[in-house]
């Protein structure tokens, strides 16, 4: 953190030095963005003595109108602010977190929440107290963005309400209800009117639970403690996954060590493949989410009645499956992909829309060291399944040698929007370390939404992930995110976006306009490459 914090001095002093050598007055907006901004970034690099300060300043701006300052009025106003900026030195460190700690690699065990209702402001309240408890909360006003997201992201509990304009939360249930029954998603229904026959409809839709507006939290969350524990315990003791009938990761590490250690002592090979259905999403968008599930279902039961016997399959994620194949070495796993595919390509999937066929590339490794664990032969075959797909989708690819450089494929490209150069490049810094050893981004760096726009790096092929400032000179944040929506690849496009705490119709209008996560300044560094990840497993 030293060296961020050094940067913002530096920046600090060099503003104040420009203010003070103009004679023209200061505008009400640019002293508004520089408190702004500092109160943001002193904040998230631990100088919390001028991020409070220049929050208690822009709170004394809030109640002022805007005007023009002259250098004794703007000098006056920040008096205290340019005393304690000239008082830092480095070596007046305050730590966030002790940099000997181990970074922690949790955000698979935190769980997740989802949340639909159409008053932002308790969306606003809920998600702040409950990832309090270090718990993941997705939250949208939008019905068809939360059945995208459950569908997506697997939420390990869904809360909603039954007043929604869009559609009732009783047709949001009522899409949901044998996928909130088969793999047992608990619910909890939120809504004012709680009569007798109300909370009837909503259990007999599946609902485990149903609580009366105005929420006590205290006892919201004592219920979702005792949901989320008893889905860990059902999660523990189940290894199928319930919608595809294929294995699910819970069980993938002891098999994975039962197969390898019989290969090691009868000295036989072991091969493992990672398959990947070829454009689902566009399954999903076309044809719908029940399609899509048919779709996955189809899948693992004609890979299962097609393998070989002893071939095991798992569901690895979204339309990802893992097929561990012993006795069989990689000429032989690849030979036997390509015979599959080519047969899965003849299957036919039924819609109203009219039928349709579907093709899956795959990557596929031997298992050659067994001393390197699972994760490093999950990536090899991982690669060379993008392999595949870059190669046109369709195929069957063997990993290049796991001694041999990897050359990396992009998987999806990062765009950090924020007129703030240090803030640009420490969220370049955290989202780097986030994806390390898991894969690739093309991350890039644009200093206001006209710089984004201007370049055609925003409209490739792959997926996108943009990290948007709310408040930037030019075009703000929630015009960015306006233009965003209205691509024509808006569908590829994950936003998480930046605002101040007492910015609460920014974050109204964010999620109004789509935003998939908001976090608030200042924020954990930490927070951000977890969210990043849950956001991201569910487009790449």
């Amino acid at each position: 953190m030293r060296k961020y914090r050094e940067t913002l001095l530096f920046h600090i002093h060099k503003q104040l030095e420009t203010w003070f050598s103009q004679e023209e007055p200061i505008s009400h907006d640019d002293l508004y963005r520089f408190l702004h901004s500092l109160k943001g970034t002193s904040g998230t690099i631990g100088l919390s003595d001028l991020s409070d300060l220049s929050e208690a300043l822009l709170n004394h701006m809030d109640q002022m109108p805007a005007k023009e300052w002259t250098s004794p009025e703007w000098r006056s106003f920040l008096l205290e602010l340019i005393t304690l900026c000239y008082e830092h030195h480095p070596e007046q460190e305050v730590l966030l977190e002790d940099p000997t700690l181990k970074r922690e690699k949790n955000y698979e065990t935190q769980p997740l929440i989802l949340i639909l209702d159409d008053d932002v402001t308790l969306l606003m309240y809920l998600k702040e107290n409950l990832e309090k408890l270090n718990w993941s909360v997705i939250a949208t006003v939008h019905p068809h963005k939360a059945l995208d997201y459950f569908h997506d992201m697997k939420p390990d509990c869904l809360i909603l309400d039954l007043n929604i304009p869009e559609t009732g939360g009783f047709q949001v249930m009522q899409t949901l209800s044998e996928k909130i029954k088969k793999q047992y998603i608990p619910t909890t229904v939120i809504s004012i009117d709680c009569d007798r026959q109300t909370r009837f409809r909503a259990y007999r839709l599946g609902a485990d639970d149903v609580m009366c507006k105005p929420l006590d939290i205290e006892e919201l969350v004592v219920r979702l403690e005792r949901q989320l524990g008893r889905k860990r315990w059902m999660d523990r003791i189940l290894f199928i996954d319930e919608l595809t009938g294929a294995y699910n990761r819970n069980s993938l590490a002891d098999t994975y060590k039962r197969l390898l250690s019989d290969a090691v002592r009868t000295s036989t090979p072991l091969s493992l493949g990672f398959l990947d259905i070829d454009h689902f999403k566009g399954v999903n968008d076309t044809h719908g989410h029940l399609i899509g599930d048919k779709v996955l279902s189809q899948f693992a039961v004609f890979i299962q009645a097609r393998a070989e016997k002893h071939d095991i399959l798992f569901r690895y994620g979204g339309e990802e499956f893992l097929l561990l194949m012993p006795q069989t070495t990689v000429q032989e796993a690849k030979q036997r992909l390509d015979q599959l595919l080519d047969a899965f390509c003849g299957e036919v999937f039924d819609s109203p829309e009219g039928a349709f066929s579907l093709s899956f590339s795959a990557g596929v490794v031997q298992i050659q060291d067994a001393e390197k664990p699972l994760p490093f032969w999950v990536e090899a075959a991982d690669t060379a399944l993008y392999s595949a797909k870059n190669l046109g989708r369709r195929r069957v690819e063997v990993a290049a040698s796991t001694d041999a450089a990897k050359v990396p494929n992009v998987k999806l490209k990062v765009a950090i929007i924020d007129d703030d150069s240090m803030i640009r490049t420490m969220l370049a810094d955290s989202v780097k370390t986030s994806f390390d050893e898991w894969m690739y981004a093309d991350i890039q760096q644009f200093q206001d939404g006209e710089a984004f726009f201007s370049s055609d790096w925003h409209l490739g092929p792959e997926s996108y992930l943009v990290i948007l400032d709310g408040i930037m000179p030019k075009m703000d944040g929630l015009e960015v995110l306006q233009r965003i929506r209205n691509l024509p690849n808006a569908k590829r496009y994950t936003v998480i976006m930046l605002t101040g705490r007492t910015e609460e119709q920014d974050i109204v209008r964010a999620l109004q306009l789509g935003a998939d996560d908001y976090m608030t300044k200042p924020f954990s560094m930490r927070e951000l490459e977890a969210r990043i990840k849950r956001l991201v497993k569910r487009v790449v």
